[in-house]
């Protein structure tokens, strides 16, 4: 039975009652991680053994509400003697810079006691992952529409960001990771989608109404609510309820809860 369990769902903006951008979605035996907003590494202690069984870690972007446990969860893997190997999927232009992190943090990649291997996205080619899981990674435009016009921003630099998609055997989950707008979903949920993951704070509810206005989804997950829409959780389940009725539930979960497919 496919089943996720959110570990961070708040936004980037600090909060005593959320943690960053994170959740594990297990499918075919497999447990793969979705973005590493801290202190993931926790949330995964809590659940047992994940730490030496999650078999991959899909990074959306680089904004660190999304990768900023990463370190923490390579040393905790170490501490807890994982052994097998973990494969870490991301925008490339992030690797050098992650694995120079860890590194002057004292943690050595030979020294982990477990191999780590480090795999660009590239766009919208699927990945094939063990046990029939194909995952697939689509650009958006968040970090350009974030990071351009920022002071002492590098015009030249990439700013590679993306939504995923997994699917095995009928089974269809969709993370949008965080866009530049909500029109960027329309792709993604033109084909029938178990599952829609989605954030709600670079943009309105009712923008997002439209993008999945013809969307035929089972389940929308609201996750990275900003400020205003987190206030009041309540009235804006029940406005998207309103705005999306073809949607079959619609669930703005909480840290540490799990739903079932």
């Amino acid at each position: 039975m496919p089943t996720i369990s959110f570990l961070g769902t708040g936004s980037g903006v600090p909060s005593a009652d959320r943690f960053f951008s994170s959740a594990v979605l297990h499918l075919g035996g497999r447990h793969l991680l979705v973005d590493a907003g801290e202190p993931c590494v926790h949330s995964l202690r809590e659940r047992g053994d994940l730490l030496r069984e999650i078999d991959v870690v899909l990074v959306t972007h680089g904004h660190v509400d999304h990768v900023g446990g990463l370190p923490a969860l390579l040393q905790g893997c170490k501490l807890l003697g994982r052994a097998v190997p973990l494969g870490v999927f991301l925008p490339g232009e992030m690797i050098a810079p992650l694995r120079a992190w860890i590194a002057a943090l004292y943690l050595t990649e030979e020294g982990l006691g477990f191999p780590v291997s480090w795999n660009e996205w590239v766009p919208s080619v699927p990945v094939e992952l063990n046990g029939g899981i194909t995952v697939t990674p689509h650009p958006n435009s968040h970090l350009k529409r974030c990071y351009e016009g920022a002071p002492g921003a590098d015009a030249s630099r990439p700013c590679a960001s993306y939504s995923l998609e997994v699917s095995l055997e009928g089974f269809r989950a969709l993370f949008s990771g965080d866009l530049g707008e909500a029109a960027e979903l329309a792709p993604l949920v033109a084909v029938p989608a178990d599952l829609l993951v989605c954030e709600l704070a670079h943009f309105t509810a009712e923008e997002l109404a439209e993008a999945l206005r013809d969307a035929r989804l089972h389940a929308l997950c609201l996750v990275h609510l900003s400020e205003e829409y987190a206030a009041d959780r309540g009235e804006l389940q029940a406005r998207m309820e309103e705005l999306l009725p073809a949607v079959g539930d619609v669930f703005l979960p909480e840290d540490g809860e799990v739903l079932d497919f």
